[in-house]
């Protein structure tokens, strides 16, 4: 679910002195390039303002600036640059004690961190953000608030209080509220109601807001509405529908993340510091002009003869020749620090992307999507997850989920599953991918009681000292997904289709410390003899009505007449 749009300090009222009228009209036009979607032209202008503000030595007006270029960086979703100038904005606002612009540096860092995947701690910023705008008492503001936390609550699973605080955030905006503001709360509404399978009101509230997205000519918003509508098409079957919302929305993301326009952003980040440089080195060297021309004047008023000018000259020349070899060093020592960044460029890639995907993306710069069959997708989470966060600190509760998922990643690694993605306790991953392998399915089996055992052992490691457990369940189905990456930034390789859907319910089907499985799932593995599939029945799933569950268990090795062993597995 998309986070609020990012906030800047426009039109918060305060007053100072500018530096010139230019570098206020400056920050005006960027944002309106902003809302178009037109971020390099944003970033260009920001920066020619900062340049202003820099000289003048205008806090006021470089705090602005930083909080401006910070929502740039994260609608591009370069999050730690995006963190990095939220931070510079937000300490010299505490500085200042202006609270308004500390409430909206909060709002900002808080949809930053759902988008990082942590809205545990992201709601604490919301929430902080909230307390001053209720003392303000400014209703647009306060439904921006409430359309964050709403946001929050949605990315913890707490959807009825997601939708309260989404709807409340909608009445205020139709009240008080511009049409970019309420395109914005109506695309987050909407992909609430989808991720609840209320598909009509989704795809109602997301079409409203597509409307004034293009009315208001705002990308950003236009791109989260299509991408709602994508999801509810897509769980309601409607290929058609849902193939044209996708063709929109790619060709939205392509205007707004294209190759192109993250090239520029770059280049103006890298015009604006390397100017920075110069201006540090052109002092340097002015420096250190002057030193050399004091010491020489020096020289000369306590040593007339030629003998010392000639020493002094032979220094001189020493030094340079040593100036040039310590160049020499430092462009070696560059191009070594260059090679090994792109050697762990290529570590990372082949770690975010399956090995063939990334082959193909590195020689034709894009990733066909294509249906695979016979994938078995895995998800696992942690039981009370949400009660269990309220008892430990964000620091605790990130460690455990962390030695956590570092365990399945290797148990996953052991097996052959393509690991997909984490979603806060959720964990995904897959067997099968990216091309189908015999045993993939006995593979994802195994590895999910494998996980269970894992985590067993630590719950009672952890029970004999008194400390917090997560409990898991797990769930299991096979069939045929779409794979591949979408767009042609922030690339993650991702799986689509029912068998997603199925396989993230049976894991809310599930039981604790137990792999739930299909039907389906557990009939490719019948002549498995080392395992066994224990009828629940038919349960009624969201969405998907009755459905035949099974729990995947191992069958211990056991003697048979005659002496020998045998194992036996059983559908029950």
């Amino acid at each position: 679910m998309p986070t609020l749009p990012l906030q800047d300090t426009a039109g918060s009222g305060s007053t100072r002195a500018v530096p010139a009228d230019s570098a206020a009209a400056l920050v005006k036009t960027s944002r309106a390039k902003q809302a178009r979607g037109d971020f390099l032209g944003a970033i260009a202008d920001l920066y020619k303002a900062l340049r202003l503000y820099e000289a003048a030595k205008d806090q006021d007006g470089m705090a602005e600036v930083y909080n401006a270029i910070g929502t740039i960086h994260h609608y591009d979703q370069n999050f730690n640059l995006a963190r990095s100038f939220y931070e510079r904005s937000l300490k010299i606002r505490e500085q200042q004690d202006k609270q308004e612009e500390i409430a909206i540096l909060y709002g900002n860092i808080g949809s930053l961190l759902e988008e990082m995947g942590h809205p545990d701690s992201a709601l604490a910023f919301h929430r902080n953000n909230l307390r001053i705008r209720l003392a303000a008492g400014t209703n647009e503001w306060l439904a921006i608030c409430y359309a964050n936390l709403g946001a929050c609550f949605g990315k913890l699973g707490q959807r009825d209080s997601a939708l309260h605080y989404l709807k409340h955030s909608l009445a205020l905006v139709r009240g008080s509220g511009g049409p970019r503001l309420t395109g914005d709360v109506l695309a987050m509404l909407g992909h609430t109601e989808v991720e609840m399978r209320a598909f009509p009101d989704g795809i109602a509230h997301c079409r409203e807001g597509l409307l004034l997205a293009r009315r208001t000519g705002s990308l950003p918003v236009t791109e989260k509405c299509l991408d709602c509508l994508y999801r509810a098409y897509s769980g309601q079957a409607r290929t058609a529908q849902a193939l044209a919302a996708l063709e929109q929305l790619v060709a939205v993301r392509d205007s707004m993340f294209g190759k192109e326009r993250a090239k520029g952003l770059l280049k103006v980040e890298l015009d604006y510091a390397n100017e920075r440089k110069h201006l540090a080195d052109s002092l340097a060297v002015l420096e250190q002009e002057r030193k050399a021309r004091y010491a020489y004047l020096q020289g000369l008023a306590k040593e007339r003869d030629q003998k010392r000018l000639v020493l002094f000259v032979s220094l001189v020349v020493c030094g340079l020749a040593v100036g040039l070899w310590s160049r020499l060093r430092h462009i070696q020592r560059s191009r070594n620090l260059l090679r090994q960044e792109m050697e762990r460029s290529e570590a990372l890639l082949l770690n975010i992307l399956p090995g063939p995907i990334a082959d193909e993306l590195k020689n034709h710069g894009r990733v066909k999507a294509r249906e695979v069959e016979g994938v078995s997708i895995l998800f696992t989470d942690f039981h009370e997850f949400t009660k269990l966060s309220e008892r430990m600190s964000a620091q605790d509760l990130v460690e455990g989920i962390d030695v956590c998922y570092r365990a399945f990643d290797g148990i996953a690694m052991r097996y052959g599953l393509e690991k997909i993605k984490t979603i806060g306790d959720a964990y995904m991953c897959a067997g099968g991918l990216p091309v189908p392998q015999a045993g993939s399915v006995r593979n994802t089996v195994l590895a999910a009681l494998e996980m269970q055992d894992w985590l067993n052992a630590r719950i009672k490691e952890r029970e004999r000292t008194g400390q917090p457990v997560f409990r898991m369940r797990a769930g299991i189905h096979t069939g045929p997904v779409v794979a591949g990456i979408v767009g042609q930034a922030k690339f993650q390789y991702d799986v689509w289709g029912d068998t997603v859907n199925i396989a993230a319910r049976f894991v809310s089907a599930g039981e604790v410390g137990e792999v739930n499985v299909s039907e389906t799932t557990s009939l490719l593995l019948l002549r498995e003899p080392d395992l066994e599939f224990v009828p629940r029945g038919k349960i009624m799933t969201k969405g998907k009505g009755e459905m035949e569950m099974f729990f995947a268990r191992r069958v211990a090795p056991r003697k048979a007449d005659g002496g020998g062993e045998r194992l036996s597995a059983r559908v029950s």
